[in-house]
Parts: C-alpha cells; structure tokens; sequence
C-alpha cells in the first residue's frame, strides 16, 4: 500500500540545527527497509517546518515501527492514497 506522509513540527523540534535529533532522524529513515517500509520520495519545506514522504509500506504497523523514534518531534498525518 501507498501512504502520504505530512510532516509538520515547530521551531523547538526542528532537527535542522540540532546535530543530535537530527542523528536520530536520520536514523529512523534509514532503517525504514528493517521495518518493510519503502521511502518513494522525501521532499521538506524547511520555513514552514513540514516534511512530505511517499511510502510503500504493507501495514500501518510498519510505519508506527519505523516512526516510534521520532513521534515526540512532531505531528504525523498518514493518509492512504493510490496510483491511477
């Protein structure tokens, strides 16, 4: 299944300047493939402080799993859609 991602998070849990959320961010997304879940496309905003992502994934479990990291830097909108 395909799900939309939108990100969004305020100025005091932006990872952008701080090296250690950051490292934890990064590492959440890379070990997206250990949780079954396939990142399509990553695209941000950064002044609006929001994140896009495409992802493939075959549950919700799997995201919950790869996300569980990072739940306390924002708030996560998860939204099923399909290719026509």
């Amino acid at each position: 299944m395909l799900f939309h991602i939108s990100a969004t998070h305020s100025y005091d849990t932006c990872t952008a300047h701080n090296p250690d959320k950051r490292a934890v961010q990064t590492a959440a997304f890379a070990a997206a493939a250990e949780h079954g879940v396939k990142i399509h496309f990553e695209v941000v905003n950064r002044l609006e402080h929001n994140i896009f992502l495409l992802v493939e994934a075959d549950s919700m479990e799997s995201i919950d799993a790869m996300f569980d990291p990072i739940l306390e830097f924002g708030h996560f909108e998860i939204t099923p859609v399909i290719k026509r």
